[in-house]
């Protein structure tokens, strides 16, 4: 029987041996025993078998990948639980990293099936503890905590209660506790405890134990919640009415009831806890609880009794002891307390969302006012062209504007079309001129990129296209831009060409001190004309005026070409480059002068935020939907959403960057606008301490596919 149970494994003191690619998800080598354990007749067999993204054993050995690459050490020992036949199997592993035959990393793995039975009965309990419903923990004499299960981690929270005193909110009671368990070897009691959601009151069973790990005494704790079992005891004893019964003994709410004149008759802790009343107060006239509100709920009672509404919704402020505002939403009906009528009222906290909304609110006033003042109007659309608000800038404009119309109505017939055309295209769109239906007036349209986070909805600027009749400022006129960046190239060609003749030949000076100046002269020259181009591209890009050449580009040639370039600064900072390209991918339609610079920053930045003895990882697939993807990984310190959405601003700097790394700031908010320029999509997601992923899709449209080159 047992024999029959593990055939097709390995013995227990058989080694499995096998090669991970991660990037193409499949095991390249394995021995004997490996194959064995996979269940495969012949390596082939095991290269063509194939590991889902979500698959768990393909989650585990990212995670192993990623620990043997930062682990100082050579290998990384942990224990695997795969299902390689179909039935889960503990192993013993030990991982390395391993140089695939194309110079990308990949992972070397040995394993070793773990035994079952009672050998293994410590993994069991400590199995069973993790996953039982209740909530279980292990405290040392001094109350300070051990471990606690998977279940107490969602009651109590895994921060500020690591002991027994926080989690009892008083060091005397917690350690009263403990002095009667170590004297008596056990203790119960009912008592109040803290809690994620605010006190609430537990049954505290505890049992004294030996520390499997110290040897030390121990209390074995589980903690059972009786407040919702008393809530219900009251709740039943009081409400009549199925329907009301069902309503009033929610957890997620609070309640209360009022008679006709309303008098109050029942109000829940939940309830006490959201309006701020005493939970051993007597309960308040509502007029007391809202003395704002009183002619909204009059006149919110006066809609249900008269049997225009079955409900009214209310939100409404409740005035907190540290004069901070909450609010919260009372749903009223007609309901039933002991056999007579009553008004039954659920209570929820709905602050955080009016807060938000207010925010949002204010954020979009400010922006409104803001593009008012220079003659811009704001509309919102929905995914069908229809107005879903607008501002009153951009009502005058549209000499109408109201909401639900198709913005599309108030333009003549060709800028209609032009509009409907541009608003269909999902890539970013560059501003255009459509003329008013009402007087044949030029009108200047924006339309916000439609893209993945904002899907049903589009943002449309407009500006009367009119003549100056004002000097413009430096930065308004392209042409001003134009002017100046020429007058500036002009004497920093000079220092730079006079410069350079003479550090070719600086045998006439005789101070070295003045060829070190000289060579700072020059850097700071090559630097300054360098910031004069990114700033005129910026210039270009915010005003869509770039002006570029789209050509189908060999994508997978270009890259190798940028790596190349940033290979010394690689190997200098002692960082790890991987390209990984797939074979025969398709060229893009791009303009290649400004797709080389945007991947030249990209990449560069990877290499340049990546610590020594870090890597970084250049991969570009063709995906099943016809589009072309290229990804930038690197395992740098990474950052924040701040510090990203700083990284991303022209200029943008976290503190200390400039002095550690030098730069402006431009390399990425450029790269950003040339690959949105080329119609592709941009996207950087980071997290501190793990390192940052750089991505940009071509769009199938953007792809040059065999039968439309041929």
């Amino acid at each position: 029987m047992a024999a029959s149970q593990n055939r097709g494994l390995p013995a227990q003191d058989e080694t499995s041996v096998w090669v991970w690619d991660h990037d193409r998800r499949r095991i390249v080598w394995a021995n004997d025993a490996a194959l064995r354990f996979w269940g495969e007749g012949s390596l082939l067999d095991l290269i063509e078998r194939d590991f889902a993204p979500a698959d768990p054993a393909t989650v585990q050995f990212a995670q192993l990948l990623h620990a043997a690459v930062t682990a100082e050490g050579s290998e990384v020992r942990v224990r695997l639980l795969l299902t390689p036949v179909g039935r889960p199997q503990r192993v013993e592993a030990t991982a390395a990293r391993f140089a695939l035959s194309d110079g990308r990393t990949g992972l070397r793995i040995e394993a070793i099936p773990v035994a079952t039975g009672a050998a293994q009965g410590s993994d069991r309990m400590r199995e069973i503890f993790e996953t039982a419903p209740q909530a279980t923990a292990l405290f040392a004499e001094d109350g300070s905590l051990l471990v606690q299960n998977t279940a107490a981690d969602f009651i109590f929270g895994t921060e500020g209660l690591s002991g027994l005193a926080q989690r009892y909110g008083a060091r005397k009671t917690a350690r009263d506790a403990l002095r009667a368990l170590l004297i008596s070897g056990s203790f119960s009691h009912t008592t109040m405890l803290n809690t994620r959601v605010g006190p609430r009151r537990h049954r505290v069973t505890m049992r004294r134990m030996l520390d499997p790990v110290t040897g030390s005494l121990a209390a074995l704790t589980v903690f059972s919640d009786t407040g919702e079992r008393e809530e219900a005891r009251r709740l039943s004893a009081a409400i009549e009415g199925d329907a009301e019964a069902a309503l009033l003994s929610s957890v997620q709410a609070g309640v209360a009831v009022y008679d006709d004149a309303l008098k109050p008759l029942y109000l829940s802790d939940m309830a006490k806890r959201l309006l701020g009343v005493p939970v051993d107060a007597a309960t308040p006239q509502l007029g007391r609880l809202f003395p704002r509100d009183k002619k909204r709920i009059g006149d919110a009672l006066l809609t249900i009794r008269d049997g225009r509404d079955d409900m009214a919704t209310l939100e409404l402020a409740v005035q907190g002891q540290n004069d901070a505002a909450r609010w919260v939403q009372l749903q009223i009906r007609r309901g039933g307390w002991r056999g007579a009528g009553a008004w039954v009222a659920t209570i929820t906290d709905v602050t955080d969302g009016r807060r938000t909304a207010i925010a949002v609110q204010r954020a979009t006033d400010d922006r409104d006012v803001a593009m008012a003042a220079i003659g811009v109007g704001v509309t919102i659309l929905n995914d069908e062209g229809r107005i879903i608000e607008s501002s009153e800038t951009a009502r005058s404009l549209l000499s109408d504007g109201e909401e639900g119309q198709r913005l599309t109505d108030a333009f003549d017939k060709a800028g209609a079309t032009m509009f409907s055309q541009v608003f269909e295209e999902e890539s970013r769109n560059d501003a255009f001129t459509v003329q008013r239906a009402s007087d044949g007036a030029k009108l200047l349209v924006g339309i916000s990129p439609k893209d993945r986070f904002n899907r049903h909805y589009r943002i449309v600027t407009l500006r009367e296209e009119t003549e100056r009749t004002t000097k413009p400022g430096i930065f308004e006129s392209k042409e001003a831009v134009a002017r100046a960046s020429h007058e500036l190239r002009t004497p920093l060609n000079a220092i730079m060409g006079f410069t350079q003749l003479m550090l070719d030949d600086p045998s006439p000076i005789l101070s070295e001190n003045y060829v070190g100046y000289l060579q700072d002269i020059n850097e700071s020259g090559t630097y300054m004309l360098r910031l004069l181009q990114d700033l005129l591209d910026m210039r270009r890009i915010e005003g869509n005026a770039l002006s570029l050449d789209s050509d189908p580009i060999d994508l997978s040639n270009l890259t190798r070409v940028i790596v190349r370039e940033v290979e010394f600064a690689a190997k200098k900072r002692d960082v790890e480059l991987t390209l990984s390209l797939e074979p025969s991918l398709p060229a893009v339609l791009a303009d290649l002068h400004t797709m080389r610079q945007a991947l030249t920053n990209i990449i560069g930045n990877a290499v340049k935020f990546t610590a020594s003895g870090g890597w970084v990882r250049i991969s570009a697939v063709r995906r099943a939907s016809g589009a072309v993807e290229m990804e930038v990984i690197d395992n740098g310190e990474g950052m924040t959403g701040e510090e990203l959405a700083i990284a991303l601003t022209p200029f943008g700097q976290m503190v200390g960057s400039h002095q550690d790394f030098g730069g402006a700031g431009m390399g990425l908010p450029l790269a950003k606008g040339f690959i949105e320029a080329n119609r592709a999509r941009f996207e950087m997601t980071s997290e501190k301490g793990l390192g940052t992923i750089a991505r940009l899709v071509f769009p199938p449209n953007r792809v040059v596919t065999p039968e439309a080159s041929g």
